[in-house]
This record gives structure tokens, sequence and C-alpha cells, in this order.
């Protein structure tokens, strides 16, 4: 199989990202696989309006059960915390306004969004948080990185806040340990090894995450983990020689 030659990447204007510097992705990712040609594209014409439609109003029915897709049964859309879209369903929608000539496996298609986008588990019948979903294209969520990775057990156990300034002193108990909104280092580290894993879905096909906690692609459900990945800043050495193979 052979690895695409075209990587693009674009940035949903739905939000500024003003915390992801994407060149430096761009740049991190061309060092592993030199021989990929990596461009920026501009937004897709009308897509915020165009996301909605994926927009989630009950956490515990999936997509396609729910009464009123974006809204709630009086038309109004449902004032979630953090609104919430089906990460399949955004990914449909983009899909479908990427040129045809660029479907072919010779094109991976990355985008950048600070939406949340989620994905149903009939395990507990609900919705979860995402921070990638691979795929055409693949869906990398900036506030997936912050929310949808748990942060570390003792934050949850400590005592409940109620007002801003205990968040506050809470989040700096814990600094260093989980990742926040302002954190552009952190963030955009973490959008590196979201795009390797973009990357690996095609060329391993389909099994882009690693058991090594070292590696990368290690599929990390805790921000701390997802934290020693970062600071390692490696491939295992299984996953580095098939990155060489391809490059």
């Amino acid at each position: 199989m052979d690895l695409p030659r075209f990587i693009h990447i674009r940035r949903q204007t739905v939000s500024a990202l003003s915390s992801l510097n994407v060149k430096l992705v761009a740049e991190e990712i061309d060092k592993i696989f030199p021989s990929n040609k990596i461009d920026f594209r501009p937004p897709f014409p009308h897509e915020n309006k165009m996301v909605e439609q994926a927009r989630i109003v009950d956490l515990k029915q999936p997509f396609e059960k729910q009464r009123n897709h974006g809204h709630d049964s009086s038309g109004s859309i449902n004032k979630l915390e953090i609104p919430l879209y089906d990460g399949f369903v955004m990914q449909r929608i983009f899909a479908e306004i990427i040129p045809i000539s660029e479907m072919s496996l010779d094109h991976i298609h990355i985008i950048f969004t600070a939406l949340l986008p989620c994905t149903f588990s009939e395990d507990d019948w609900r919705y979860h948080g995402r921070a990638v979903i691979c795929g055409t294209p693949s869906i990398i969520s900036t506030t997936g990185i912050v929310e949808a990775l748990a942060k570390p057990r003792e934050y949850y156990l400590s005592q409940p806040v109620s007002r801003i300034e205990d968040v506050a002193n809470l989040k700096k108990k814990f600094a260093g340990r989980f990742i926040d909104y302002d954190d552009e280092e952190k963030i955009t580290a973490a959008s590196i090894n979201y795009v390797l894993q973009a990357i690996f879905f095609f060329i391993a096909e389909g099994e882009p995450f690693c058991t090594d906690k070292d590696c990368r692609l290690f599929n990390a459900h805790w921000q701390e983990d997802l934290i020693h990945t970062i600071e390692k800043r490696m491939l295992c050495p299984y996953h580095r020689n098939m990155a060489n193979k391809f490059s």
C-alpha cells in the first residue's frame, strides 16, 4: 500500500483557534514524512451553517434517533454547556464538499476545529467527546484535546468548586498535569500526535494507535498520558520503521 502523496490542512472558521500553531504542526509532520506535499487550504464555504446539521441534542440517543437534529422540540437550539456534534456526521458533511478528484488514497484531508466532535457508544448508550476522528477528512478538535481526555483523578476528587476563583485555584494546584485552552505549546504538540494518527490510519490500514505509552500514536484517554507522549516526542521503533519505509 502506497502512502498518500498529499496532506491538505484546513482550519475551520468557527473559531480563531488561537492556541494552535498550525504551521509548526506542518513543519513537524514534514520532518517525519518529507516526501509528502503539505499545503494549507481555506475554510469550506458556508461550513459553519452546514455543520450545525451535526449538532447533538440528546446525549443518550444515537444521532439517527434524535427527534430533531440540532434543535429541541420547541425548535430552538438545545443549550448544552459545550455544544456537541456527531463526529461522523461532521465528517460526512465535509466529505461531500471535498473535490472528487481529491477523494482518492493519494490525498489526506485534515480539518482543525474548535467544535467538540463526539461518537456514540453502545457500551454505555451515550456520546463521548473525541479529540480526533480519523478518515476522510480527519477532524482534530482543540476543544477535544482539552475536554475529551480526562484530567487527573485527584482533580475530580478535590473539593467541589462553585466560583470562578475556586476553579482558578484548582487549575493552579494541578498545573502541568492537564492541558487548558490557553496552552499553545501543549495543544500544538498534541495536535502533532493526532495528525500522525490521522496519517497512520491510512498507512497502517485503519490501525492508527499504538500500545506503547511512549509513542506519539498511543491512544491516550487521560491528559497525563497525552502529556507524557508529548514530552517523549517519539515514535516507537515499529512505527518509526513504518514511517521511514513510506518516506
